[in-house]
């Protein structure tokens, strides 16, 4: 089983729609959101997101990833 990999950090809907966009590539994604943490913990929170990736599809994740990083600055 590959490793997991940190490809994204930001707010919890950039990661979602960053999330949408790997799956519909074909990419499978986990999302660990601190407001989803919080929540479990018994506070809500809203914060960032992180979204990890297997290494093995690191090289087409991060085409995508750059792509929604120029398109969604400023």
């Amino acid at each position: 089983m590959s490793e997991l990999k940190l490809i994204y950090e930001g707010t919890d809907i950039e990661s979602q729609i960053l999330k949408s966009q790997l799956a519909e590539a074909g990419i499978n994604s986990l999302l660990r959101s601190e407001a989803n943490d919080g929540r479990i913990a018994g506070f809500g929170t809203f914060g960032s997101s992180r979204l990890f990736i297997s290494e093995i599809d690191t090289k087409n994740a991060m085409e995508i990833v750059a792509l929604f990083k120029t398109r969604n600055q400023g």
